[in-house]
C-alpha cells in the first residue's frame, strides 16, 4: 500500500508511514468533495519552495556524508605550513630586514656574519650607500682595509658620497698610508665635507716676515697647529728627511728661498709653500773723526760721528776690530805722536772702512 502523503510503498499494517510519519488509513475513504480536493492538491506539480526545501535537505546530507582521511589534514597541514613559511621567509629577507640584521651583527662584533647578511642585503639593492658602507666597516675590522676602500671609491670618485662615507674612506686610506689620495680627495670636496673633515686637512704653515728684499739680518719663524715642519733654505723641495724646524731661522746676506711644508697628527702632509728673501745688507760709511790730523799744542778731545744702528770701535797705533774699544765718550788725545783708527760696524754686521787719524801733542 502507498502513503496517501508522500506516495510511497509501506508495508501492510503499518498505521503510521515510516518516511512522512503521516497516518495510515486502513478504513476505506469515500470519494467525498474533501477528498476530492486532498487528491486533486497532491496531484498538483510541487511548487519552487518545496523544490528549495528538497534540495537543502539533499544538500544537508550530503554534507554530513564529507569525512576527510586522516592521511589528507596531514597533507593540508604540510600545505599551509608551507605557504607560511614562504610568506615569513620573504619578509625575513627583504632589503630593510636584511639591513636591520647585518646591522645587529655589526654592534654584537660578529663581523663575518655581518658581512654575509650585508652581501645578501646588495643583492637586492646594490646601489645603497648606508649597506656598502656597512660592508666597509665589516670588511676593515676583519683586517681587510684594501677591499674596504675599493667598496667606497666609487662614491666618492662620482661625488655621491654622505659625510659618513667620506669620513670612513678618509680612515682607510690613512690607515694604508695613502696620505697623497686624502689631500687629493679633499681638495676637490664640496665645503660641508671638508668642515666635518677638518681633522685630515693639514693647513700649510704661516711664515713671517713676509717674503722680499731686506737691508738687515732678518728673523724667520714658521708657525702651525701641528708640531713638525720640514724645511730648506737653498729652493729644493724639502721631504721628511729635510731640517726639522725647532725655532726661528736667522737670514743672512744673499739670496734666500725657502720651501716648507707641515705634517698633522694623522700623518697628513701639508702643501709646500716657498718664501723667497733676499738679504742686502748695507756697509756704514768711514766715520768721521775730529779734529783733523794735526799737531796740537794743549789738552785735546778727540770725537767720533757713529749714525744711528751702528757702533764705532777705535785702537791707537793698531788696526780695529769689535774686539777693540767701544766708542761711548770723547777721548782724550795722548800725549806724543800716535795713529788713531776708527771703524764702525752696523748692526747687519758689515764693517766701514778704517779712517785713520794722525795726532802730535806736545805741551
Amino acid at each position: 500500500m502507498k502513503c496517501p502523503k508522500c506516495h510511497k510503498e509501506v508495508e501492510k499494517g503499518s498505521l503510521y508511514c515510516p518516511y512522512c510519519l503521516s497516518e495510515i488509513p486502513w478504513v476505506r475513504e469515500f470519494n467525498s468533495v474533501e477528498t476530492l480536493m486532498k487528491k486533486e492538491q497532491q496531484n498538483r506539480p510541487p511548487q519552487k519552495k518545496h523544490k528549495f526545501k528538497k534540495y537543502l535537505k539533499k544538500f544537508r546530507h550530503k554534507k554530513r556524508k564529507i569525512n576527510f582521511s586522516r592521511k589528507q589534514i596531514i597533507c593540508l597541514m604540510i600545505i599551509v605550513a608551507i605557504l607560511l613559511g614562504l610568506l615569513c621567509y620573504r619578509q625575513l629577507h627583504t632589503f630593510s630586514a636584511l639591513y636591520s640584521s647585518a646591522e645587529r651583527q655589526y654592534e654584537n662584533q660578529n663581523y663575518e656574519r655581518a658581512l654575509k647578511i650585508t652581501e645578501e642585503a646588495l643583492n637586492l639593492k646594490p646601489e645603497s650607500e648606508a649597506a656598502n658602507l656597512l660592508m666597509a666597516k665589516s670588511m676593515e675590522k676583519l683586517g681587510d682595509t684594501k677591499s674596504a676602500v675599493l667598496v667606497l671609491r666609487p662614491f666618492v670618485q662620482n661625488k655621491t658620497a654622505g659625510t659618513a662615507v667620506y669620513k670612513e674612506f678618509l680612515s682607510l686610506l690613512t690607515k694604508e698610508g695613502n696620505t697623497t689620495e686624502v689631500r687629493d680627495v679633499l681638495k676637490y670636496a664640496s665645503k660641508e665635507i671638508q668642515d666635518a673633515c677638518r681633522e685630515y686637512i693639514c693647513v700649510a704653515p704661516v711664515s713671517n716676515p713676509a717674503p722680499g728684499t731686506y737691508t738687515s739680518v732678518q728673523t724667520l719663524e714658521l708657525k702651525a697647529d701641528y708640531s713638525k715642519i720640514y724645511y730648506t733654505l737653498d729652493g729644493s723641495i724639502p721631504t721628511r728627511e729635510s731640517t726639522l724646524y725647532t725655532g726661528p731661522i736667522t737670514l743672512k746676506e744673499g739670496t734666500i728661498e725657502v720651501k716648507a711644508f707641515g705634517i698633522n697628527d694623522k700623518n697628513i702632509e701639508s702643501d709646500v709653500i716657498t718664501r723667497k728673501y733676499i738679504i742686502v745688507l748695507r756697509t756704514p760709511d768711514a766715520p768721521e773723526v775730529t779734529p783733523k790730523s794735526g799737531d796740537y799744542n794743549k789738552k785735546t778731545e778727540i770725537k767720533i760721528t757713529v749714525p744711528d744702528g751702528c757702533k764705532a770701535y777705535y785702537a791707537f797705533d793698531s788696526m780695529p776690530d769689535i774686539s777693540s774699544t767701544l766708542y761711548e765718550q770723547p777721548i782724550s788725545m795722548p800725549v806724543g805722536y800716535h795713529r788713531l783708527n776708527v771703524i764702525l760696524v752696523a748692526a747687519n754686521g758689515k764693517t766701514s772702512k778704517v779712517t785713520t787719524m794722525e795726532y802730535y801733542l806736545q805741551y
